[in-house]
């Protein structure tokens, strides 16, 4: 399949099957292995600097039309969308990361040869080689969004110079398809959806809600144009083209033939006034989503993004002082081994070993080494020891470094968790109790499928027994709901 792509660039006379009737036949459990040859192949026409121009656009463009829909499948199956025998969700990862690195450096290499002896034939080729460059950077932005680590300098860098090529060409608010039967779209449209991504602080979203955010910008976008005149009045970020970094604050020093301007506000507006029609009804179609429980949260998601993209957003400040207290601390992370390592079978061992690096009223903040395929998302639930304190938390923002190190910070449910078990006609499963809680007192911490309110349990805990009603949730997480109870009997 490679040598087929190969000799299509090389214009040769094709012999055997080509490679489009391989793609075709292509069985699914080989998808990867196919991509994994793709990307080989990429990488080693990246390191050719022997490959002329036309030969190397014609090479990428062929590997990048067989590799999409290769991608497009592995991606269904990372998300669980789809299943492929022998094909793991975690697999799919590295291949499609390296697959998207190595087609926006093929087509920025293409750019860079046509700099160094401009061709006018080209110069349509050339747009089209920068929009989807551009692409297939704030792809990885996205992704690394996704996996809870920043987008890289390296991203920021190329999103910015590739912008600043097509806006000095005259071509950066030019819509073009970027692949047959595609909408047109322009580069300043996908540059101005990479930086309100990056903007809607990720660090803090659950990957669904970053998924959907992403559908829906798709939509919102054009509400926030890339400017060069500054505005400061009415502007709120600035970004600097010569620098490897994402957008900022407005300042109003940032003038210059270097600085692109942002104004979030009437998108801020337009959020607020959507998530009133939400409430009443409405069922936008770029907020479609499966999720049941994230359908339910799409009101408050958009309140929350409207506030981040305002003025108002911009000058918020934290619940509550953050002081450092930096101390080691054991930590377990999820409802059920919690419950485990807090029941009678339990022990120690099961505990990992973090450090808490500050706290607040409110909180606190740590960080760990993180072991292979690591899962921590925001919304899951965690408890921490430190001699004979023992609390419980949940995950409200989330940063990892490709370094393995994950940093936390989490909110405080309560102080002195307790394994309990509910019992619903002999349906048994656990959950925890928080006797005190910022929330409200008697906290329990339930399976997200029996959390509904009026829901009867019998509750079991340290040989006692009480029948109880669950109240009104006070929140709804992906796998958890977060829920007071009454006591109507004592057994």
């Amino acid at each position: 399949m490679i040598d087929a792509l190969m000799r299509r660039a090389r214009d040769e006379q094709d012999f055997g099957p080509t490679a489009t009737q391989m793609m075709a036949e292509l069985p699914r459990n080989e998808t990867l292995a196919a991509l994994t040859e793709i990307v080989k192949a990429l990488a080693a026409l990246n390191r050719n600097p022997r490959v002329g121009l036309k030969e190397r656009y014609r090479a990428v463009a062929n590997f990048d039309d067989k590799a999409r829909p290769l991608a497009q499948l592995l991606i269904a199956v990372h998300r669980g969308e789809e299943t492929v025998d022998g094909i793991q969700p975690r697999q799919a990862m590295p291949s499609l990361l390296a697959c998207w690195k190595e087609l926006a450096s093929a087509y920025k290499l293409c750019l860079k040869q046509h700099a160094q002896s401009p061709s006018p034939r080209f110069a349509h080729d050339a747009e089209l080689i920068t929009l989807r460059a551009v692409s297939y950077y704030a792809e990885q932005a996205k992704w690394a969004y996704l996996r809870y680590f920043e987008a890289e300098p390296r991203l920021w860098r190329s999103l910015n110079r590739l912008y600043q090529i097509a806006d000095t060409a005259g071509f950066a608010q030019r819509p073009i398809a970027r692949y047959p039967g595609d909408a047109p779209i322009s580069v300043a449209t996908l540059y101005a959806h990479a930086m309100l991504l990056e903007l809607a602080e990720p660090a803090r979203r659950r990957p669904e809600e970053i998924w959907l955010l992403d559908q829906a910008l798709s939509h919102w976008v054009a509400r926030v144009p890339v400017e060069k005149i500054i505005r400061p009045r009415e502007q709120t970020y600035a970004v600097n083209l010569d620098e490897p970094a994402p957008p900022v604050k407005l300042r109003r020093n940032m003038v210059g033939e270097r600085y692109r301007y942002l104004s979030t506000e009437p998108l801020a507006q337009f959020l607020a006034e959507l998530a009133d029609a939400v409430r009443g009804g409405a069922r936008p179609a770029e907020l479609a989503t499966k999720d049941e429980q994230l359908a339910a949260h799409i009101p408050d998601l958009l309140d929350d993004l409207a506030l981040v993209y305002s003025r108002e957003g911009q000058s918020r400040s934290r619940r509550s002082e953050r002081r450092k207290h930096e101390q080691a601390v054991l930590a377990l992370t999820g409802l059920e081994r919690i419950h485990h390592a807090l029941g009678a079978a339990g022990s120690t061992a099961e505990w990992e070993n973090w450090t808490q690096a500050d706290e607040s009223a409110s909180g606190v903040g740590a960080h760990y080494k993180a072991r292979y395929n690591d899962q921590l998302a925001v919304g899951e639930v965690f408890a921490y020891r430190h001699d004979t304190h023992l609390t419980l938390s949940v995950v409200r923002r989330l940063h990892k470094s490709r370094d393995a190190q994950v940093k936390v910070g989490a909110e405080r449910l309560g102080p002195n968790p307790v394994a309990v078990t509910l019992d619903s006609a002999g349906y048994l499963q656990p959950a925890l109790y928080c006797a005190e809680s910022p929330l409200g007192a008697r906290l329990l911490v339930l399976p997200r499928a029996g959390g509904a309110e009026g829901t009867e349990y019998l509750l079991a805990a340290g040989g006692k027994r009480y029948r109880i009603r669950l109240g009104a949730p006070h929140e709804v997480l992906p796998d958890y709901v977060l829920a007071g109870f009454t006591v109507l009997e004592r057994g």
